[in-house]
């Protein structure tokens, strides 16, 4: 199976792709889509929707695992990230994949063990899981790997049973 993990922002978007038979995890590509600052928030839209396009185009995988929506006490904030992910998750809807949304702290709880568990900590377990270098992979491409890390467990644990619905 092959995981695309996606921690979607407006400017800086996290993606990590990984295959998995269920027991080994082998780290395909991750990396970072950016959108220019001070561009308009379509223009960012739209290159955010065609960047998740072309890395699906590219790396055909099977299913996206995307950070769930978190707390912001900013309101416009929340707003620029909902719209960010809505671009994620319509470009990768019109490519009929299925999308699973997981929380960041069940992100955290499968790769540390521990929901609260710090950048540094996620960044090193997950180096050291996929077997990569911890300081070749930016923060956002981290988080990503870490959710399609997320989803690979829920899906071979029990079966499948845990696996939420898709979106």
């Amino acid at each position: 199976m092959r995981i695309i993990g996606v921690d979607a922002a407006l400017r800086v978007t996290g993606y990590g792709l990984l295959d998995t038979d269920g027991r080994r995890f082998v780290a395909v590509d991750c990396g970072v889509i950016r959108t220019p600052p001070k561009r308009p928030l379509s223009e960012c839209l739209r290159r955010l929707a065609a960047g998740m396009r072309e890395l699906v185009e590219e790396f055909a995988p099977d299913v996206v695992a995307l950070e769930g929506g978190f707390y912001c006490q900013n309101v416009r904030t929340a707003m620029v990230l909902g719209c960010a992910r809505g671009a994620v998750i319509a470009a990768l809807a019109e490519l009929k994949l299925p999308i699973y949304e997981y929380a960041p702290r069940r992100a955290k709880q499968a790769v540390c063990g521990y929901g609260n568990a710090s950048k540094e900590q996620i960044a090193l377990l997950v180096a050291t899981r996929l077997n990569i270098a911890v300081d070749s992979v930016p923060d956002d491409a981290t988080d990503a790997l870490a959710l399609a890390l997320c989803h690979a467990q829920t899906a071979f644990s029990a079966g499948g049973l845990r696996l939420p619905d898709p979106l």
